[in-house]
């Protein structure tokens, strides 16, 4: 088991704002990840180049993606989804420490609220740790989307192809 302090991360210094481009390959390459079964450890790893200093990319497109999943697996109010069995379950390969525990907590929250239809002022509320929020925003879409799947009792491939989709990327 790997603590989320321990991955190594590089960031973008060479762009200010991300294109529509860089929004699909952050989406691609958590949906094929996903696909491929690949740890939440290693996918941190794996989209670390694709943060840009000061600023909440790509941590709003995972927000976002998280709440498309939601939508796809029709998750409404009458449906729970227990905060601790979404993190002991669904993304057991990461251990959270300390403030780590607030931050994915926000990061699993927002989500719900952005498919309840909640706009959350993102720079006012992780303006303290702006660098690190999109590892967090990353790892609640990994559970969020496994708990979906699973919700939808569907094979993970399977849900995240049907995401790729409206999203209209492909990731094969």
């Amino acid at each position: 088991m790997c603590t989320i302090g321990e991955s190594t991360v590089a960031y973008h210094v060479d762009m200010a704002t991300p294109t529509d481009e860089d929004h699909t390959e952050a989406i691609r390459r958590l949906l094929a990840g996903l696909a491929e079964g690949v740890d939440a450890n290693q996918l941190l790893v794996d989209m670390a180049d694709l943060h840009i200093r000061h600023n909440t990319f790509p941590g709003e497109v995972f927000l976002e993606l998280a709440a498309d999943a939601l939508r796809a697996a029709h998750v409404e109010r009458e449906h729970d989804i227990g905060y601790r069995d979404l993190l002991s379950t669904h993304l057991n390969e990461v251990e959270f420490r300390a403030r780590e525990q607030r931050y994915i907590h926000y990061a699993i929250l927002t989500a719900f609220a952005v498919h309840g239809g909640l706009e959350p002022d993102l720079l006012d509320e992780v303006a303290n740790w702006i660098e690190r929020y999109w590892q967090f925003a990353l790892l609640a879409a990994i559970a969020i989307i496994r708990q979906c799947a699973d919700q939808a009792q569907t094979p993970i491939e399977t849900f995240v192809s049907g995401l790729a989709a409206l999203q209209n990327i492909d990731i094969a």
